[in-house]
């Protein structure tokens, strides 16, 4: 039996993720009430701002209807670079480990699977609502930056925090020196096979580093970079004034209602906290753990079920499963092997959720976490 190793998790059509009814929701985009006389027109003013947003390029937007906006990407990262450290098979040779014992292997972005990123697509409701409760974030994608690249929740396959789990490698290549990491300087990294042509998804776990210095400038203050699956937009770690966003006046989704350059009286909106230098923080505040609007519980509960149930390989020869036990890698294998025959029945089921009139985009694949 083949060692087992972090291969792809799912395939899970985000287009069933508008996530929010915009059939009913696209009254209230642009409402006209009448008094007296007069009569006066209310323009929903999230669904306003994401029309203003400026996108990378390879991305495309479009608004099918005044609450309803498709994003499609090309997945390609603006930033990479040259090496990269990645979860390694039983054939690799290990360079390092992570804390939580996730060993790993140097891998060439322009040679192993982290070159052929899979395309990223999703219809989002942008007149969200507040729910009456949160709902958890889950592995997998909950968001896509404007960078054209998807965001995770804050945490590994194997709980721990991404961002307090990496782990890099220096070596010289042809007499040039290179650091490979697992998540890079733009607190970035892909998910997927590393093989030749494998397809991954590039995802942030963290504020966008490389992105929000080039959107807002190193001081400046934070503009939309992203939208969660729930609509709400996303920002960086920058209030509207350029000063650092406490991260204890964030809600328990790191949601806050405040003002921002494209919400002057104040709007919900999400933040990903950074430090006093500008560094991402490495807590569990890094990235959403929760949503605060209303979502699909279809979907969320099938993104869970998905939310990627891969092993990973351990120092001590065996490996661990995603609810925390560690296990001969046979087992692992064993266990793989079950998951995957799951995993080819709820994607039956999921297909099968599908509405009629909404077309089918490409998948985003969550692939080593």
């Amino acid at each position: 039996m083949n060692t087992p190793r972090l291969a792809a998790c799912l395939v899970l059509p985000l287009s069933l993720l508008p996530l929010g009814s915009c059939s009913s929701a696209v009254t209230a985009a642009s409402s006209t009430t009448s008094t007296g006389n007069s009569t006066t027109s209310t323009t929903n003013t999230y669904a306003a701002a994401y029309q203003a947003v400026t996108w990378a390029s390879g991305v495309t937007v479009a608004f099918t209807s005044n609450c309803s906006m498709t994003v499609t990407s090309s997945g390609i990262p603006p930033f990479h670079n040259t090496y990269y450290l990645t979860p390694a098979t039983g054939s690799q040779t290990v360079v390092a480990t992570t804390a939580s014992g996730i060993q790993l292997a140097v891998a060439a972005y322009a040679t192993s699977g982290i070159s052929t990123v899979n395309k990223v697509s999703a219809t989002f409701n942008i007149c969200p609502t507040k729910a009456t409760s949160t709902t958890a974030t889950s592995n997998g994608p909950i968001g896509i930056m404007t960078s054209g690249e998807a965001i995770f929740d804050p945490y590994e396959a194997t709980g721990v925090v991404a961002m307090a789990d990496n782990a890099s490698y220096t070596f010289t290549s042809g007499g040039v020196s290179y650091t490979a990491s697992f998540i890079d300087q733009c607190n970035s990294h892909a998910a997927g096979g590393m093989g030749a042509n494998s397809g991954s998804t590039w995802h942030y776990h963290a504020v966008p580093t490389c992105w929000t210095t080039t959107v807002d400038g190193a001081t400046g203050p934070s503009h939309i970079i992203g939208i969660a699956l729930d609509g709400f937009p996303i920002y960086g770690g920058r209030d509207v004034n350029g000063s650092i966003v406490d991260p204890t006046t964030l809600d328990a989704c790191n949601g806050i209602t405040s003002a921002t350059p494209e919400f002057p009286s104040g709007a919900y909106h999400y933040v990903l906290p950074i430090t006093s230098s500008g560094a991402a923080i490495t807590t569990k505040q890094s990235s959403l753990t929760c949503y605060a609007g209303t979502v699909n519980s279809t979907v969320v509960a099938t993104m869970k079920k998905f939310g990627c149930n891969m092993p990973f390989l351990l120092a001590d020869g065996n490996a661990r499963l995603p609810d925390g036990r560690e296990v001969t890698r046979a087992e692992a294998a064993a266990w793989l092997t079950d998951m995957k025959k799951q995993m080819a029945g709820m994607q039956m089921a999921t297909d099968k959720m599908m509405p009629d009139d909404m077309p089918h985009h490409n998948a985003m694949h969550h692939s080593s976490e």
